[in-house]
């Protein structure tokens, strides 16, 4: 008994310890991280920051129709794709990095794009980042659903290699626990 204590006591302290970041208080954020701390895959917090910082770099590349951010934030080779669900019938469809960049530049309104209660994982220089979101042009409502989002660390930081995502229309998803964006 005394060695098991022994062999376990700086796992139970190391548990818990803080972590010196300030608390995550999203809904659901606490669930999330529980998760993920009991996966053999877990990242650590810099990981998670990390790759959550990518793809909110390409959310804002989204909202500023910044090409060239979009092309820092994304590897060349990505080819996207996309479920739509509309009045029970599935399409899937396909863009390109050079497709999406031409769509976001063009657009006469700000497209954002949020995500929340993101469930990471990592191995290695591997990522996987999935996260319902809620898209809106302008203030207009668009859809939601679920990106899932594969990323690989460089040495210039987490970069995004793969991206897809469900489109579907409410209830058949949920919105942003905030509501929509100011």
């Amino acid at each position: 008994m005394r060695r098991f204590f022994l062999l376990t006591a700086p796992l139970l302290l190391a548990a818990c310890g803080g972590s010196g970041e300030a608390p995550d208080n999203r809904p659901g954020a606490a669930a999330i991280e529980a998760s993920e701390s009991e996966s053999e895959y877990a990242p650590t917090p810099a990981q998670r920051a990390g790759a959550i910082a990518a793809v909110e770099r390409l959310f804002e590349a989204l909202a500023t129709g910044d090409g060239q951010l979009l092309r820092q934030v994304m590897d060349p080779s990505v080819v996207m794709h996309f479920s739509e669900t509309r009045d029970g019938a599935s399409t899937f469809g396909s863009s390109t990095v050079d497709g999406l960049a031409g769509r976001i530049t063009s657009s006469d309104l700000p497209l954002i794009e949020r995500m929340w209660d993101p469930l990471v994982r990592v191995n290695g220089a591997l990522a996987t980042v999935w996260a319902p979101y809620d898209f809106y042009a302008g203030e207009t409502f668009s859809h939601c659903g679920v990106d899932a989002v594969t990323l690989m660390e460089t040495s210039d930081g987490w970069r995004i290699v793969g991206l897809s995502w469900t489109r579907l229309q409410p209830p058949a998803c949920a919105l942003h626990p905030e509501g929509p964006p100011v």
